[in-house]
């Protein structure tokens, strides 16, 4: 439950769920790689585990890709990334076509705890999407080409 204003509550929508993959994954330079599969809306992406693990202490912000299947499992192009709340208490989501999503971080650690078999997805309400990313400064420059 989101709270909006003082006496108004927001529901979050369950749109996905989050798994361990259970098939071996091609990341981008041919290794195979270990990732958990989120599927939203019925589309998959894959996050590295590790970079993963580094989201939710708030180091980085974890690259999310779309997934392919040709025999294997490939990582495809970048679709998003996902990152540590403000409070500490959720990942949320950021996808390139502006759709937000978040889980919690205790369903997500006991997911990878093989605690739970998923952990659920939900929907951002979009009052809640209208700030900007918090790990980007209102003073950035494009870095120079080497």
């Amino acid at each position: 439950m989101v709270s909006v204003d003082r006496n108004v509550k927001i529901m979050l929508e369950k749109a996905g769920y989050i798994q361990k993959s259970r098939m071996i994954t091609i990341d981008e330079a041919g290794n195979p790689t270990e990732i958990v599969e989120v599927v939203i809306e019925g589309r998959r992406y894959g996050i590295q585990t590790d970079e993963l693990q580094q989201a939710l202490r708030g180091i980085i912000s974890a690259r999310t890709f779309k997934l392919r299947t040709n025999w294997k499992q490939y990582v495809s192009s970048l679709a998003g990334i996902a990152y540590l709340s403000n409070s500490g208490r959720a990942l949320n989501f950021e996808f390139i076509d502006g759709s937000k999503f978040t889980t919690s971080i205790d369903s997500l650690r006991s997911l990878l705890t093989r605690r739970s078999p998923y952990a659920p997805v939900a929907r951002l309400p979009i009052s809640t999407t209208l700030g900007a990313h918090p790990r980007v400064g209102s003073a950035q420059r494009a870095l120079p080409h080497l």
